[in-house]
């Protein structure tokens, strides 16, 4: 099985919250190779920046969780000119943000679902995207 998976799921990975154990269900699926996962590159950038807003993990545990992120291997694709038009054209029509478009524009050229733990990217994913929520996914 092939996601697109966005910020929303990739932070649980490294900060304990709500459905943080189901997000690690996922990485492990994609560590034992069972499951594909794509994202726009700049998932590092956010999920970096969720990272460093959490103040339980030292300095040390932070620098080496955005390390770790970047060698699990994620399939990043990289922005063109092609993807960013898209993007913000769903941007525009979803009213969402341009970040957030940027995924729903990957499940769209991929033609994979979006994984999600976020509401209102599940409400802009309607009729253009299949959005699964964290909390639904089945492994």
């Amino acid at each position: 099985m092939r996601l697109v998976v966005d910020a929303s799921v990739v932070a649980k990975w490294f900060n304990i919250e709500e459905l943080s154990n189901k997000a690690v269900e996922v990485k492990e699926a994609f560590v034992e190779g069972t499951l594909e996962l794509a994202a726009p590159i700049h998932i590092i950038y956010e999920v970096g920046n969720s990272i460093w807003r959490n103040t339980q993990l030292r300095e040390e545990d932070a620098g080496e969780a955005i390390a770790s992120l970047i060698r699990i291997g994620l399939h990043l694709l990289a922005p063109d000119m092609e993807r960013a038009r898209r993007a913000m054209e769903i941007a525009r029509l979803k009213k969402t943000t341009f970040y957030d478009a940027t995924y729903l524009q990957a499940g769209e050229e991929l033609k994979t679902p979006l994984l999600t733990a976020d509401e209102s990217q599940m409400a802009a994913g309607r009729g253009l995207v299949k959005t699964i929520h964290l909390s639904e996914v089945k492994l």
